[in-house]
């Protein structure tokens, strides 16, 4: 695996602009919160109907990315998403009535953790999960067959665009 844009093996800090420095913005524990999140939000379905958890290379984009993203913010903020990643850890027991932490239930469970923060009556428990959707969506959907499921047709959002040719008439 390794870290957005940088070509460069996870866990290895680089800076993804020269003019950028290398900096982590959230905890070893929020960030496997952030991929456990990020395993359920982007599941699939197998031919059974049975949930499949996200590759673990989606789940390193969406954490690298929104890590390095909260790192490059203000303290204020680092220390918000660090709060609401205890909260989205710890909200299963008042949301799906689970005395687990959302990163130890099964996929399944987890899943319809998620569906149930975001069908909530409460609109603060929504927010909670749209903290974290919006950030993780933009790099996970961003390069590979993720970005093709989208209809894009170039490999990264940065490709330049191949025109088809018109074959030459012969004279």
């Amino acid at each position: 695996m390794s870290d957005v844009a940088s070509g460069q093996p996870s866990g290895t800090d680089v800076a993804l602009d020269r003019l950028d420095w290398p900096v982590r913005g959230l905890s070893p524990r929020a960030r496997r919160v952030v991929f456990a999140y990020a395993e359920a939000m982007y599941a699939d379905e197998d031919e059974t109907g049975a949930i499949v958890p996200a590759s673990p290379a989606v789940c390193e984009r969406a954490a690298s990315w929104l890590d390095h993203s909260v790192g490059r913010a203000s303290g204020d903020l680092r220390r918000g998403f660090a709060v609401l990643a205890w909260l989205l850890e710890m909200m299963p027991l008042f949301v799906i009535g689970s005395f687990s932490r959302m990163s130890r239930l099964p996929i399944t469970r987890r899943v319809g953790y998620l569906e149930a923060l975001e069908r909530s009556r409460l609109g603060l428990f929504a927010m909670l999960l749209v903290a974290f959707k919006v950030p993780t969506s933009v790099a996970v959907f961003e390069e590979g067959e993720e970005l093709a499921s989208t209809g894009f047709d170039r490999p990264s959002t940065t490709a330049r665009r191949r025109l088809p040719t018109a074959p030459e008439r012969a004279p």
